[in-house]
């Protein structure tokens, strides 16, 4: 499929026009359709893709498996629906939105001889909000961010957190005027002023993960519990060796609360470092329930903040020890969602 070719023709783009495409025709440009064998059931063919698709579960619910795709999005379904495609097939998101934009956008200098900005949008639920917008899952040309940090709003105080998500207000301005009914997969919105930005991309409207306060939704920490992983080998992606001084603190205080007077709990490492704790107690039996619930609770604890404890046992003459090593989760395969968990509803 021409893409760009089909847009030129039926459009009369001008310079600084911002062409926003739904991402389901890229998909079908790109060839990014996956065709059903005859029988196959569609729910269970969603089921498998989306763990192929997915880099990690966030979160599993029997109305939608939210996953970090390979390409970073955290989304119901790793983006795959059978909306707007034939029977028998479902599409995939674009390998990569940004190539992909970055490439139409070449395209459409060349065929109609303009400078215009390209974004790629997808339909995506939000945490918090009812309803559904279009966000942008690729750009090119346009500012991905509007930085508003260092001004001053009209009584003089500072903004210091402010960056506009720009491209997911153009992706969401175009589906004011479309449904998804509708067939109308491009939209040109004229009159917005913007500088271009050769470097942009709608990567960077994805938050870090060192800044995500909600990286894991329900039923995370107890899949974590319930099947924990290896303690990585190698050092974390992130760099950090262990936990931060606020997650130190917090699950060492909910440790020993739990472990009611008890229990000695002695941290061993600086803050950022491995992290060790050993937790003693005598061998009275209400001390080693109280020994048992603390490093439980030490262990959901850290789990809630993203790491994972392995737990040794040691029996002294004083009575009993737990030595509790901590670390970042060996990555694994994506777990099979729970059979029926995925809705097969179109988004």
């Amino acid at each position: 499929m021409d893409l760009a070719g089909l847009i030129a023709d039926a459009t009369d783009l001008r310079d600084g026009d911002i062409v926003v495409v739904a991402q389901k025709v890229v998909s079908k440009a790109e060839g990014a359709i996956v065709r059903l064998d005859p029988g196959e059931d569609r729910a269970a063919a969603r089921r498998r893709l989306v763990r192929e698709q997915a880099a990690r579960i966030v979160a599993d619910a029997p109305w939608a498996l939210i996953v970090e795709t390979r390409q970073g999005l955290v989304c119901a379904n790793a983006g795959i629906d059978a909306s707007n495609v034939e029977p028998g097939a479902l599409s995939l998101l674009p390998e990569d939105p940004d190539a992909s934009a970055s490439r139409l956008r070449a395209a459409l200098r060349r065929r109609a001889g303009v400078d215009v900005a390209v974004v790629i949008s997808d339909t995506f639920g939000r945490p918090w909000r009812m309803g559904q917008t279009d966000v942008a899952i690729g750009l090119a040309g346009l500012p991905a961010l509007r930085d508003e940090r260092g001004g001053r709003d009209r009584y003089g105080m500072l903004l210091e957190v402010t960056e506009v998500a720009l491209g997911d207000e153009v992706a969401a301005a175009a589906d004011l005027i479309r449904r998804k009914a509708d067939g109308v997969p491009v939209v040109v919105l004229r009159g917005l002023a913007w500088t271009p930005d050769e470097s942009a991309r709608a990567a960077d409207l994805q938050r870090p993960p060192a800044e995500d306060l909600f990286p894991r939704g329900r039923g995370a920490l107890a899949d974590l519990l319930a099947d924990p992983p290896e303690l990585l080998s190698a050092a974390a992606p992130d760099g950090q060796a262990g936990p931060g001084a606020d997650e130190r603190r917090r699950a060492l205080a909910a440790a020993r609360r739990a472990g009611d007077g008890r229990v000695r709990v002695e941290p061993q490492g600086a803050e950022g470092e491995p992290l060790t704790v050993v937790l003693a107690a005598d061998s009275q039996a209400s001390d080693l329930i109280g020994l048992g619930a603390a490093a439980a609770t030490l262990t959901a604890a850290l789990a809630d903040f993203g790491w994972i404890s392995a737990i040794d046992e040691q029996a002294t003459a004083e009575g009993h020890r737990l030595v509790v090593r901590v670390g970042r989760p060996e990555p694994r395969p994506v777990a099979a969602p729970r059979a029926g968990s995925i809705s097969d509803g179109h988004r």
